[in-house]
């Protein structure tokens, strides 16, 4: 059954990065995907697909993810993404995957349902590590980039989270940057 599932992955990683991709084009959490052309958010997708491939393999470790997935985090706050729609774009990841897996009709006959579960509960494992890892080298760019700011104002704070990083920049209240900044006591907007 595990063959059966890795197989599924590794033959339809592009299919599935290509649904990945147009769930980020139409989605209001990914702007900053958005800016992006087709060919490069699918790319994007294939790579997370063959890390899971390359995460299925028993001697792959987590410390190798997890470099991995801290680069990337790195990479994408240096790029202006926000960390929300990283996380985000996870969700569509995971979710394009699973929906992929059933749709091939290998859920579980009440034999398999145990190999089934270990499968999934991987899936979800190396999801939630890579998550965890790219927030970690995340966190790791934006504590870098505060350290360097001489001050912290207003101006300053907005150059260190990129715009979408905050609930109310897009909740129906529309409060204002500020007010989202307001919760922050290390922060004192001028």
């Amino acid at each position: 059954m595990r063959n059966k599932f890795i197989d599924i992955i590794k033959r339809n990683s592009l299919a599935m990065a290509n649904k990945w991709a147009k769930l980020v084009a139409e989605s209001q959490y990914t702007k900053t995907y958005q800016e992006l052309s087709e060919q490069e958010r699918t790319r994007l997708a294939k790579n997370v697909y063959d890390n899971l491939g390359l995460w299925l393999d028993p001697k792959t470790t987590s410390a190798e993810i997890g470099r991995i997935y801290a680069d990337i985090g790195a990479a994408r706050y240096k790029q202006g993404y926000p960390l929300c729609e990283l996380l985000y774009a996870f969700h569509y990841t995971k979710k394009v995957l699973l929906n992929h897996i059933s749709s091939e009709g290998l859920l579980p006959d009440t034999l398999r349902l145990y190999q089934t579960y270990n499968f999934i509960r991987e899936i979800y494992d190396f999801f939630d590590l890579a998550a965890f890892y790219e927030t970690r080298g995340f966190q790791e760019a934006l504590y870098k980039k505060v350290l360097a700011q001489k001050g912290i104002d207003k101006k300053n704070i907005e150059a260190i989270f990129p715009k979408g990083s905050f609930y109310y920049e897009q909740a129906p209240d529309f409060r204002s940057f500020e007010k989202a900044l307001e919760g922050f006591n290390l922060f004192k907007v001028k």
